[in-house]
Formats: structure tokens, sequence, C-alpha cells
């Protein structure tokens, strides 16, 4: 079966390709002119693989859109994959569709299992659709010939960030420059402008006139564009683990590392105060020395706080997280500090990394350095214009280690655009004004998100009129279908009538069930 609508969408055309390089390139001062164009977006049923364990009533479908919403018809054309599960009836045609984040996470790899923790009230109204977007693992364009380089900092002593930063800037951006010149005809067009566009195809091909989403992540950049862009079409909108209002490349790194050390502060709130006293502990160590573990891998200062905030991204690791850090800390209370400038120390710890992955029984999917691991680049740097400098970069560090501590230094985010240009693609929406939809938003957020601070969430719910938080005292990253029916139960509530909170709400702290 094969729908297909017309669509009329407002586009801007880029008059000038801007040269690739390695320097930070200012952004566009002039914006082109908008103009109005027409394309039918064809919406094609295939068979579903045999690999994929889907619901019943699952069809799997391809989206025909264009390569550019620019120039919609000049014959370049993507197909989007998707996955839609319908309920045993017809229960009125509402669709609810949602984005997992990243960018680059795959909606459609994780149907099944995001499908199977919905309630039976929502699967018995809602279609449930899920997609992935332009560049992201099953639809097109797919990037090639990208090979990514990482420069890490020194594994223990001084850091001398200005060098870092500048040779980052040099082996970095050389990458991310090369695999942006190898896809003249993918990686310019990646970005949320380009993103929503499909998303609003897919609506119209599907025949709803409005329909439902849920944001993840990224995913409530994805929903807030959306929405500013398309506003009639929105019926509810929950923006869960929210990026911030108006965000911008150096806000993104810079305030990142207050974000991490507010979840440290509040897993150990809710797991034993000890716990931040010994992560202090932890850190003072891996400044000067490296631990050398088991399997020959080195625990340095970089790869601890890593894991740490990893693990608290799910709140159900808690017990390993715990584990990890007494396990750490009693080692570091036992052992003499070595005197060797910084070397890795030659101690006999029975400590894997392995042991600690935060999703030891899930199905990982491992970025293909040909393509996912520059997507995340390309639509950040798509949708914010601002190019921090190395001297940027070096500043921020400098007062994150002088905040929180060395580790903290590592600021990455604010770094993902070097060796790229500004301007290759139209932005997002601005977030910064008042918009009112015909129903307002609900917000999910996390007191100690360890990925997307609380602060950011909170800035961005203040732009939407009428909208209302749920705040769930938690480090965990994604709030829906989590432990606490004092959240779930508002979100039920609010897809099936639209009826929020007559206030925000404070959802304490609920364990999650043991693993079985």
């Amino acid at each position: 079966m094969t729908r297909q609508r017309a669509l009329v969408i407002p586009s801007v055309t880029i008059t000038a390709v801007i040269a690739l390089g390695l320097g930070l390139l200012p952004a566009s001062s002039a914006a082109a002119p908008m103009v109005d164009a027409v394309f039918t977006p064809k919406l094609t049923y295939v068979t579903c693989p045999v690999d994929e364990d889907l619901p019943p009533r699952t069809k799997c479908a391809k989206l025909t859109v264009p390569l550019d919403w620019q120039t919609p018809n000049d014959g370049r054309t993507i197909q989007i994959a998707m996955r839609v599960t319908t309920p045993s009836r017809d229960a009125g045609r509402l669709g609810l569709t949602w984005n997992p984040g990243g960018p680059g996470g795959s909606a459609v790899d994780m149907h099944e299992w995001v499908y199977s923790l919905l309630p039976d009230s929502i699967r018995d109204r809602f279609d449930v659709i899920s997609w992935d977007p332009r560049g992201v693992a099953k639809s097109e364009p797919n990037l090639k010939e990208c090979v990514p380089v990482s420069v890490e900092p020194p594994a223990a002593g001084p850091v001398d960030w200005d060098a870092y930063w500048e040779k980052a800037a040099i082996l970095e951006g050389a990458a991310s420059a090369a695999c942006f010149a190898a896809n003249p005809n993918a990686a310019p067009y990646l970005g949320t402008w380009q993103v929503v566009r499909d998303m609003d195809a897919m609506r119209a091909a599907l025949g709803y006139p409005r329909w439902n989403y849920w944001g993840v992540s990224y995913g409530t950049r994805l929903g807030n564009a959306y929405a500013r862009t398309f506003p009639d079409k929105v019926r509810a909108l929950i923006e869960d683990a929210s990026f911030m209002a108006n965000e911008s490349i150096a806000r993104f790194g810079a305030t990142t590392p207050a974000g991490n050390y507010a979840a440290v502060q509040v897993y150990s709130s809710l797991v034993g105060k000890g716990q931040a006293y010994k992560i202090r502990a932890i850190d003072a160590y891996l400044d000067g020395s490296v631990i050398e573990l088991s399997d020959g891998v080195a625990l340095t200062r970089w790869n601890f706080l890593g894991t740490l905030n990893s693990l608290a991204r799910n709140q159900s690791q808690y017990p390993v997280m715990r584990d990890l850090v007494n396990n750490l800390y009693d080692y570091v209370t036992k052992s003499e500090r070595p005197n060797n400038g910084g070397q890795a120390a030659d101690l006999d710890l029975d400590l894997d990394l392995d042991d600690f992955d935060p999703d030891p029984d899930d199905e990982v999917v491992i970025p293909d350095p040909d393509s996912d691991s520059f997507i995340i680049k390309f639509v950040t740097c798509a949708d914010m214009a601002d190019r921090p400098t190395t001297a940027d970069l070096a500043r921020m560090s400098r007062d994150a280690e002088q905040n929180y501590g060395t580790s903290y230094g590592h600021i990455g985010r604010a770094s993902m655009c070097l060796g790229l240009p500004s301007g290759y693609s139209p932005p997002s929406p601005p977030a910064d004004t008042t918009i009112a939809l015909p129903n307002a938003p609900l917000f999910l957020l996390a007191s100690g998100d360890a990925a997307t601070p609380w602060i950011w969430g909170r800035s961005l719910a203040n732009t939407f009129a009428k909208s209302r938080t749920m705040t769930f005292d938690s480090t965990t990253h994604g709030i829906l279908v989590g432990p606490s029916a004092c959240m779930n139960d508002v979100v039920e509530k609010y897809l099936l009538t639209l009826r929020l909170p007559r206030t925000d709400v404070f959802c304490p702290y609920v364990p999650s069930k043991p693993a079985a």
C-alpha cells in the first residue's frame, strides 16, 4: 500500500559553498531568500528483514524525500527507513513517533524494545512509528571514506590546555574536514533543519492531520525544531532529558562540566554521601598516576570519569557504579602513590573495565568508523553556527579544571566542529522566544541527569507557554517508561487526554528493580 501527498515547504537557498579547511570559519552574514517548493513524498511498504524481531501488526516502509529540502526538485532523493506498528483494531488513527537521541541513535533498531515498554492503553490506541533520521543506520545517505581520530590529553600530571587543543584542532579537525569533503552529497544535508521536514513528510504520507512526538536527549532538539516549524501539526509533545534553549556549541561544551559534577553529587545523595568523598579521592590519585588493570588497560582520570558518567545515565547501574567506586577507593587508600613522573604505575589490581559495562546484557551497536561516528558532528554543527577557537576551548578547560577538577576539563562537546565550516546548512529555529502550541508540552527531567543537565530542560520549558515539567530525583538519562509511577502515570494520562498537571511536579527517587 502506498500513500502519497503533496507538501508545500518553505526553503532557503544557499548561494555559495563554503570551502573546507582547518580554520574556524565565521558564520554566514546574511540569510538567503525563502522560496516555496512542492515535493510529493512517496511511502513504499517493503518486506521486513527476517532478522528483526518485530511486534505483531508491524509494517516496514521506506519514505522517499529530497536529499536537500532547499532544492527538492533537483532529482536527488534519499530513503528513510520506518517501522509502523498498529493497534489490533482501528483506534482513531493516532500516531506516536519518537527519537532516541544522539544525533545518530537508531529508533528502528529499538522499535520492538520500546514498543514492549509502552502501556497497553497506548498500544491499544496509537500507531507506533519508529524511523531512522537521514544518515543514521538504515536510512540514507550513508557516509563513506571517513576515519575518526581521537586525541587525548596526558594520562596524568599537569595539562597544557592550549597545546592540547591546538593539537586536537590539527588532527581531529583534519579527520572531520576530510570526511566532510569526501561526502559532498551526504554530509551537508544531515542537519535538523532537513530532518524536521522529513518528519513532516512522513506525517503527511501516513495520513495524520496531527501526531504525537516523544523526544529523548537530541530528540528534544528535534522536537523543539519540529514544534516551531510545524506547530499546528503537533497534538502532544513530550520532551524527555532536554537540550537547552537557544543552544550554541560553546555553551553546549562549557556547561557540561557543571552537569557532570552535579550528576556525581545527586548519585551520592541517593546511594550514600560517602561516595562523593571516595570519588574525589580517586580523582586526586589519578591526577598523578594511572592504574594498570589486569587486562593491560590503563585506568586514567579520563576513562574513570567517562565510565562513571555512562553508568550514572541508567540508574539500574547504581550497584555496579558503587562497587567500582568502593573497589578503587580501597585500592587507592592501601597503595602508595608511585613517584614516577606521572607514568603508568606497575600495580596489581584485579579490576577489568569490561566488568563495568553500563549495559552488559544489552545489544550494543558499535559505530561504523566510516559513517556513524561523524554523524553527531555533522548534525550538531549544522544546527549551530558558532565555532569556538582553540583559545576558547583552552579557557573553558581551565575554568572547568579550576572549578571541578582536571578530569572535567576535557570539554569535548565544545570541540565537535573543529575542522568544519559554518553555515553549510540552515540552522535549527532559535528557542529563546516563547511559543504557544495548541496543546502545551510536557517536559520530563532528572535532577542530576548525567548527559543533559536539569537546567537545560528547565530553560527550554520556559520557552513554551503553559508547559509543565516533571523532575525525577535521579541521574538517569531519559525518564519515560522508567521505574517511577509518579512520572509514568502522568505521561500516560497526557497522551490519552492531553491533560497536564496543574503545577510542575517533583517525583522522589524510586530504585530500579534488580535485573532478572
